[in-house]
């Protein structure tokens, strides 16, 4: 049915075709005759290679792809959805958060297209293309409100992952679309309920990997699918049990297209941004690219075509190093060693390369030593490793802290004390109205050391003194899921309260030699937690509060 938009564009069309040299509308060679784009919330590159996923590995052995692609900042689901279907960032498009409603943003969307939103790729082809036939088939509903709805002729939500599939492959098979988005949220679900990576998480992606590969045969039961390209990708990744962190486990997201027209069994070692997704599938489509985005067509997945000239390699092509003892969730490699000398060990996850270190905080150079065998770290050190081949770096550096803790006749660590807040708090309470329904003593500023006594609506606060050395400027940073605020000498230094995924925020304070008072705290609203109290100064490169330096009051 031709809605007002739809009818106003073939109006345009058919001017178009009037204005248009020997009356064709000019346009970019189409290479498929359908696109479909079936995104996978929060499924990681690591869900994609350690879970069941013959369909996806069949894709893949078919097609062009990577493990490396990268979604947006922040890595939350409607800065990225609507970033992939608007070929730009959210700087542009203006979605930075799951909470966005059209009319209701921070900055208006950089370009007008429909109704208040960014141009998406559904009025992008619907206005070059008013004849075609284009869906939209969502399983998390908040995908729907990224998109003006006028421009999809058939738009529905699925209530669960099957029925999901199972309207998309009655779709496929009855009206043969030329542009089709469809969204499986059954793998964002398994990470927030039980952790990314885990063994339920992994079964959730082998099940999106099924559902795939029934969409995949709808498109040869419609006898399409020789001239069907797919497109499979996410918005992000996790860590424990969240994301909206600055992590690559979240930033980085499976990008795998397959198709008649597509190179295959081709690992791609281009940099690909989610907001490419929007201008490759326009690209096959044969539809011109507007301006106003910034994704730029994948070229190098056409059988043919040539890969580019890279001056600069992809850096995370080769994996980094694996520091052991291995870190886990947010925790870095390393970890706390109480009394006792730890061993340093690196794996190389490559099958190519040698693997170079230090143990000052700096990164890796050809000339630092070769990992040859496990190394006794015997005081706080910060181990880096980066992978050389040819003599020169081809991986980012990884990163391990090691935290040996002497209590010989110390008092070491803070005291602590657990709260229990009322359902779904956003921001830090005010403790001085509660009452701990435990306390204790623990040697960091972390959850580590703590029992709590339930995962969600709960809050903690830290404090003891803290020993500085030497005068000057110090840095103090909180990365903490939700909320957390950290103070020195009674006076707010680091703010980040709030709910939220993992970030970062710091501030600094002048302070002189002796004890000075210090304080965290931090809450849990639902989902992932986590909380790494760091600083810096003269002679202290950044890491986590030395638990040498820290006791109780």
């Amino acid at each position: 049915m031709n809605t007002p938009i739809r009818r106003m564009t073939l109006l345009a069309a058919a001017l178009a075709v009037l204005a248009a040299p020997n009356g064709a509308v000019a346009e970019t060679a189409r290479k498929a005759g359908h696109v479909i784009i079936i995104g996978v919330d929060g499924m990681s590159p690591d869900g994609v290679r350690n879970a069941e996923t013959p369909i996806m590995h069949d894709m893949m052995a078919r097609g062009s792809w990577s493990l490396h692609a990268r979604g947006v900042m922040p890595t939350t689901s409607g800065a990225n959805w609507a970033s992939i279907i608007d070929g730009a960032g959210p700087e542009q498009h203006g979605v930075t958060s799951n909470d966005w409603q059209v009319g209701e943003f921070n900055f208006p969307t950089s370009v007008t297209g429909s109704g208040g939103y960014f141009p998406s790729i559904f009025q992008v082809l619907t206005d070059q293309y008013p004849e075609w036939e284009i869906g939209s088939i969502y399983h998390w509903e908040g995908f729907g409100n990224l998109y003006d709805h006028r421009f999809v002729d058939y738009d529905i939500h699925g209530p669960t992952e099957d029925e999901t599939a199972a309207l998309a492959e009655a779709y496929i098979k009855s009206k043969k679309p030329q542009f089709l988005f469809v969204h499986l949220d059954l793998v964002d679900h398994a990470g927030h309920e039980y952790g990314w990576g885990t063994p339920q998480y992994n079964q959730a992606v082998a099940k999106a990997d099924t559902l795939i590969g029934q969409i995949r045969q709808a498109t040869v039961e419609a006898g399409i699918a020789d001239d069907t390209v797919i497109l499979i990708t996410s918005d992000h990744g996790g860590v424990g049990k969240g994301h909206g962190g600055e992590t690559m486990a979240e930033l980085e997201i499976p990008w795998i297209v397959s198709g008649k027209a597509i190179k295959p069994g081709v690992e791609l070692d281009l940099p690909i941004n989610t907001f490419d997704t929007a201008a490759t599938a326009a690209w096959l489509l044969g539809a011109d690219i507007p301006y106003a985005w910034i994704g730029r067509p994948v070229r190098p997945i056409e059988r043919g075509e040539a890969m580019p000239v890279q001056a600069y390699r992809s850096s995370s092509f080769y994996a980094s190093p694996v520091i052991l003892p291995e870190g886990d969730g947010n925790a870095p490699s390393g970890g706390l060693f109480v009394d006792r000398t730890a061993q340093m060990s690196i794996r190389n996850p490559n099958d190519v390369g040698e693997v170079r270190y230090t143990l000052d905080s700096s990164v890796p150079t050809a000339q630092s030593p070769l990992f040859t065998a496990p190394v006794a770290i015997t005081r706080n050190t910060i181990v880096r490793a980066s992978l050389f081949i040819d003599g020169v770096a081809a991986s980012p550096p990884a990163t391990g802290q090691f935290r040996i803790v002497d209590t010989h006749g110390q008092a070491r660590g803070v005291r602590y004390s657990v709260y229990l807040l009322p359902e779904s708090p956003v921001r830090l309470p005010d403790f001085a109205r509660l009452e701990p329904a435990a306390t204790g003593t623990t040697y960091e500023m972390a959850l580590d050391g703590v029992t709590l006594p339930r995962e969600d609506a709960v809050a903690v606060v830290f404090e003891g003194e803290l020993e500085i050395a030497t005068a000057g400027a110090y840095t103090f940073s909180l990365a903490s899921d939700d909320g957390s605020k950290l103070y020195v000498d009674g006076k707010t230094v680091v703010d980040n309260d709030g709910d939220h995924g993992v970030i970062t925020k710091a501030g600094s304070v002048e302070l002189q030699p002796g004890k000075h008072p210090i304080r965290v705290e931090w809450f849990n609203g639902g989902g992932g937690a986590w909380l790494g109290a760091y600083y810096e100064g003269p002679g202290v490169p950044r890491q986590f509060i030395d638990p040498n330096r820290l006791s109780p009051r």
